[in-house]
This record gives structure tokens, sequence and C-alpha cells, in this order.
């Protein structure tokens, strides 16, 4: 018991202490507890500093295996006026997007975390539970963040990883049902060549 507490005492100083150190040297990955890879903190990081730097927003990520959500979203106290924050708790199994009223006015939220594949960009790739979903699911929905926030403004982002990804999935979802449309009336027309000959 006694661990249980010097153990959450700990994380409680270091969220409050570490945070603001974080934010200054603009980190965009805020918090980090056994989720992401060190090639995606530092790819986040960059494409969040170029936003920050041309559009005065705050994008940032956290994202922890053991503090609940509850948690998590209390580190937002701590964050400058204008922000947005992609929190991801493994524990609590949720993710959300959370963030101050003029800049959550630039993003879609209900779009980004929509469940399905041909238009949400971190629900779909966390429901495959195939391979390192979470790295990929937090990078691609940081992307898609600060890429409506980029569009909203008017500014071209150099770091930005694009959309690539929703793209290929897209081309191969209409090439999948362009097939089955071309079989299905392919099969109805072979069939109706047979009652004609009978």
């Amino acid at each position: 018991m006694r661990k249980i507490l010097r153990d959450g005492f700990s994380r409680t100083i270091f969220l409050f202490l570490f945070l603001p150190l974080k934010i200054f040297a603009f980190d965009s990955v805020v918090l980090n507890e056994n989720i992401l890879n060190q090639k995606v903190v530092n790819e986040i990081n960059l494409i969040g500093k170029e936003l920050q730097e041309k559009s005065g927003i705050f994008v940032g990520v956290i994202a922890s295996d053991e503090a609940d959500f509850e948690t998590l979203l209390n580190m937002q106290e701590r964050i400058p006026k204008s922000y947005i924050l992609l929190i991801l708790s493994k524990k609590s199994h949720k993710v959300d997007i959370v963030g101050s009223k003029g800049a959550l006015i630039l993003i879609d939220k209900e779009t980004v975390l929509s469940p399905y594949s041909g238009t949400g960009s971190i629900l779909p790739i966390l429901a495959t539970k195939k391979g390192d979903i979470y790295n990929a699911a937090i990078l691609n929905g940081y992307a898609d963040i600060t890429d409506r926030i980029a569009q909203a403004r008017g500014i071209k982002l150099e770091n930005s990883i694009g959309n690539a990804n929703r793209d290929t999935i897209n081309i191969l979802r209409i090439l999948i049902y362009g097939f089955v449309c071309f079989a299905l009336l392919y099969y109805t027309q072979r069939r109706m060549k047979r009652k004609k000959n009978v």
C-alpha cells in the first residue's frame, strides 16, 4: 500500500514539475508512458514545433498505459491558452481530443475520432489489433489534426506526413467495391441470358 502511494505521489510530482518544461521546449509529446517509440516521438515533435511556430496553436500528445483517463485529462490545466491535446489511456481503454474552444473549432473532432475506416484516422487503426497499433494510431491522428489546423489557417507544413495512408486505403476500397459491382453485374447479365435461352 505504501509503495502504491509513493508511486502515485512520484507520478503527480513528475506531471506538475516536468510538464511546463516540456511545453516550453516545444515538445509536443507531453507525456509518453510506454506507448510511443522514439521515431514516432521525434516525428510528432517536429510537426508540432512547426505548427506552433506558424499558427501559435500547441497540439500535444498525452499517452499512458498506467494512468487512467481522468488523471491524464487534468494535465490540460497547465497547457498554454490555444491548444489541442490528443489523449490516450491504455488503462481506461479511451482516446479523446480536448482543447481550447478557439483551437477545437479548426478541426472536426467527430470526423477524426470516427470509428469508420474511410473517415476516422485513429479508432479504425486501434480496432485492427494487428501490429504496432498505438504508434500508428497516434501518429496518424496527430498528423490528421495538424493538417486540418494548417488547412484552416492557410498554412503549409513542410514536415507534414500528409494523408498518404488514408488515401491508399480509400483507393483500395474503391477498387474492391468496383470489382464487387462488376462481378454482380456480370452475374446478373449471365442469368438474364440463360433465362432468354430457355
